[in-house]
């Protein structure tokens, strides 16, 4: 074969194969698909994509956008969360490569609401106002200024680890307020006295005795605690009515309780302050003793009248005692006493003291309200009910003895008066004897 065959042959070979169609690239199939299930806790929601099942092609990065609820935070996402950007962001992103369940967390959170009175300041957290989770135990600090001492933490309810303690804790279970305590200087006022109920007719000892046990401090403890002179021990809690002006666990604190039986003339009783565990707190000791001089008669012929101003109340005034109950005198000795009790909670809702003479009108309105006299509700703030109105003498320890405040607390019930409130209007039903 020559050369010029030869390249024919060549040519016609390439023109054949120049002309056979190519062949056809395989098909892919439909492309690859994966299911997101996405739900979330209580708390909150997931706004973006939303909540359910959503399918996505493989490769596919899907943006994910978690809100919570108010008094909640976003926690963090969990479920099938290995191609999830950032796993503690309430917005970020999944990249699909599988089919996946996920899962966005909301936690509770509470606020806790520090301050201080004057004389220092809480340093940890500080002051204002935090958000905690729930169950979160948030660390307290507080530090005196010169001059001051740290008294305590006031809370209301607020389960605080230590109230004496300057460092100490609080377990957020709810919204809390909580206030460092200072003063400059420490007090811890301690009193044992009688109170009797009867006619001023009855011989005191029989009128029904009890031993009132008190203590007034700045210093916040749990409760007291007090051996009697007869061996005994009690423990005097918290205690608060309409005659306990400022006792809002800031500044001033109040226990009382009371024992049946008259308290032991001449001899201590001694209280010691314990904190929330129990424990005596140093230092927070004090004696008292009961003196028990004559006792002064309960008021007679007690008398009501029902003005547009309020309830003025009349009796008889009870004979002076030199030294212990002068309440005309300068100073004044002992004093009469006016309260207000629900006939059905037995909750004192008025009280005036210091009186030192008859009459007194229980005012209609807080505006005509005697500054240091007169405390709680008005009759206008009373609620619908019916409500006991009772008049008592109180007297002091004589100066230069051994006995320290109250002496005598005496009534007596069978010259209360009774009233009704009924959608504002007030009804006298038993006005004295």
């Amino acid at each position: 074969m020559n050369r010029f065959t030869a390249l024919l042959i060549a040519l016609a070979l390439i023109a054949g194969t120049a002309g056979c169609p190519a062949e056809p690239a395989p098909d892919p199939g439909p492309p690859v698909r994966y299911e997101l299930a996405i739900v979330s806790t209580e708390g909150g929601s997931v706004t973006t994509p939303g909540e359910g099942a959503f399918t996505h092609d493989d490769g596919t990065v899907v943006s994910l956008v978690a809100i919570p609820d108010s008094g909640y935070r976003f926690a963090n996402w969990t479920g099938h969360v290995n191609t999830i950007a950032d796993l503690n962001a309430a917005s970020t992103t999944i990249t699909m490569s599988d089919d996946y369940s996920i899962t966005a967390n909301f936690v509770k959170q509470y606020n806790l609401t520090i301050s201080s009175t004057t004389g220092g300041s809480v340093t940890i957290p500080g002051e204002g106002t935090f958000a905690f989770d729930e169950g979160e135990v948030a660390h307290l600090t507080a530090e005196p200024e010169d001059g001051y001492h740290f008294v305590g933490w006031a809370g209301g309810d607020a389960p605080i680890a230590d109230v004496t303690s300057a460092t100490t804790t609080v377990r957020m279970a709810n919204d809390y307020a909580v206030i460092g305590g200072f003063a400059a200087a420490l007090y811890f006022q301690t009193d044992v006295c009688a109170t009797l109920s009867g006619p001023a007719a009855l011989p005191p000892e029989e009128r029904t005795p009890f031993t009132i046990l008190q203590i007034h401090t700045n210093v916040v403890m749990g409760s007291v605690h007090v051996d009697l002179p007869d061996g005994r021990s009690v423990i005097v809690p918290a205690y608060t009515d309409a005659f306990s002006p400022g006792v809002d666990w800031v500044d001033l604190f109040r226990f009382a309780t009371t024992e049946s039986g008259m308290p032991i003339a001449g001899e201590e009783y001694v209280f010691t302050a314990l904190n929330a565990a129990g424990e005596a707190i140093p230092g927070l000791i004090d004696t008292s003793v009961w003196v028990g001089v004559e006792p002064p008669d309960p008021p007679t012929n007690v008398s009501s009248e029902l003005l547009e101003d309020g309830i003025l109340l009349r009796w008889d005034e009870s004979p002076t005692i030199p030294g212990s109950f002068e309440p005309r005198a300068q100073p004044q000795l002992g004093f009469y006493q006016v309260e207000i009790r629900s006939e059905e909670t037995g909750e004192m809702v008025y009280g005036a003291n210091c009186i030192p003479a008859s009459p007194h009108l229980v005012p209609q309105d807080r505006a005509d309200f005697i500054e240091g006299r007169d405390w709680g509700l008005s009759l206008a703030e009373l609620e619908d009910g019916t409500y006991r109105l009772r008049t008592c003498v109180g007297s002091i320890a004589p100066e230069g003895s051994s006995g320290k405040g109250g002496e005598y607390f005496n009534t007596d019930p069978s010259e209360d008066v009774l009233f009704t409130v009924k959608d504002g209007e007030i009804t006298i039903e038993q006005s004295g004897q």
